[in-house]
């Protein structure tokens, strides 16, 4: 039996995920604003009082992509702090396994004197950074053992011309999915995960967690 994932926020980052996962094992439904592209893929506004149907679909794992309806401060809380009171009306409908939410080393802020990692506490200095501290604290109360949180570094891909000091290539990002959906640690907590190459531009964000659980970045640059 094929095992269900559902991706709440399918994008750009979601169809290359979709490109990497073997669908002589996976089926793949799709959660995004825009118009559906499949039989597995829904058109729902994560704003609406309305919820889909997904009855009788049991997941192993929910993918949570959040994206900002504006890069303004509502447009900020609308994408991470809104939207996660409806799908966790959703999500209370059906049965997963595994909850993988994504999250941003934006949460550090702009600190230049040290090098991050998850252990340290949140310092963001932005309205973008605490807002999104405020979303992972809801998703760890959400979700508890079932949780992964993957803070990813600023996205670019192989056109782009500014890339960021902590970044991480799209292919990556989607490739990390891949990683935690097809393995399974069986964390005793929820799990948070720093998702940031290495850098030889002084980047602050470590990311050896999550390469000493065997994961390997792909090089683009």
């Amino acid at each position: 039996m094929k095992k269900n994932i559902l991706v709440i926020g399918f994008g750009d980052i979601a169809k290359r995920l979709t490109n990497k996962l073997n669908k002589d094992i996976y089926n793949i439904y799709g959660v995004s604003r825009q118009d559906k592209e499949n039989n597995n893929f829904i058109k729902w506004d994560w704003l609406s009082k309305e919820l889909p149907s997904l009855d009788n679909i049991d997941f192993e794992s929910i993918v949570f992509i959040p994206k900002p309806s504006s890069s303004s401060e509502s447009g900020y809380k609308d994408g991470f702090i809104n939207s996660i009171q409806n799908i966790q009306k959703l999500l209370s409908t059906i049965s997963f396994q595994k909850f993988i939410s994504i999250s941003s080393t934006r949460i550090y802020g702009k600190h230049k004197d040290r090098v991050f990692n998850e252990l340290d506490d949140p310092k963001p200095n932005d309205y973008r950074g605490r807002i999104i501290s405020i979303y992972e604290s809801n998703q760890i109360q959400n979700y508890g053992d079932k949780l992964l949180i993957l803070r990813f570094s600023g996205l670019y891909d192989s056109d782009s011309i500014n890339i960021p000091k902590n970044h991480l290539h799209r292919e990556n990002a989607a490739k990390i999915i891949q990683f935690f959906i097809e393995n399974n640690f069986n964390h005793s907590s929820y799990e948070i995960f720093n998702c940031s190459e290495d850098s030889n531009n002084l980047s602050n964000i470590s990311n050896k967690k999550l390469k000493e659980l065997g994961f390997i970045f792909d090089q683009y640059h």
